[in-house]
């Protein structure tokens, strides 16, 4: 199966195929913590097809503006619902069921989003969970940058989030601004 993104945000459709297979077993999965969805493999052809489709259109960008354009592409290609409106549970997604389900959550938006940055830009990232939100924050390296972030073992690591619609690099929602965070490193 594929889903065409539409993306304003690269001027183009972006389609990306994902396994049926892996979404009916994902189905029954039982519920864990975040970062396992965000660490799990993804299919080949998943993979490839992400790959494929948005490495020529992210490869003359620096990783500021390529982390911005995969913010974007997150903040306006994909519908927002909670778990409870779209599932009446909750039920958090791997990186294949968001391209499968009409409607994506904040922690789904933040896995998937780790793994672009990851994968395709190759920058560490990290979970950032507040007390009923995630978000994902990213390092940059050297690249200096201004916003809201934490040092994780001398590196800094920027927030990203990827649920906060139009929100650039660095960008907390207000409400999460002082709040303390669980935060969880990615492989």
């Amino acid at each position: 199966q594929a889903k065409l993104l539409e993306s304003e945000v690269f001027h183009q459709s972006v389609k990306v195929y994902y396994n049926t297979n892996l979404i009916d077993f994902y189905h029954d999965y039982p519920q864990m913590e975040v970062n396992v969805y965000a660490e799990a493999k993804v299919s080949p052809e998943f993979y490839s097809s992400v790959r494929d489709a948005l490495q020529p259109i992210l490869q003359d960008k620096s990783n500021v503006e390529a982390v911005t354009a995969l913010l974007h592409l997150m903040h306006y290609s994909f519908d927002y619902a909670v778990d409870e409106v779209q599932f009446g549970f909750e039920k958090p997604l791997f990186c294949e069921e968001n391209f499968y389900y009409p409607y994506n959550d904040c922690e789904d938006r933040a896995v998937l989003f780790a793994f672009l940055v990851r994968e395709l830009l190759g920058l560490k990232t990290v979970l950032v969970e507040y007390s009923d939100h995630v978000a994902t924050a990213v390092s940059f390296g050297d690249t200096e940058l201004s916003g809201d972030f934490l040092v994780l073992e001398h590196e800094k690591y920027v927030i990203c989030d990827p649920t906060y619609i139009g929100a650039s690099i660095g960008m907390s929602m207000s409400e999460y601004k002082n709040q303390p965070v669980k935060v969880m490193m990615l492989e």
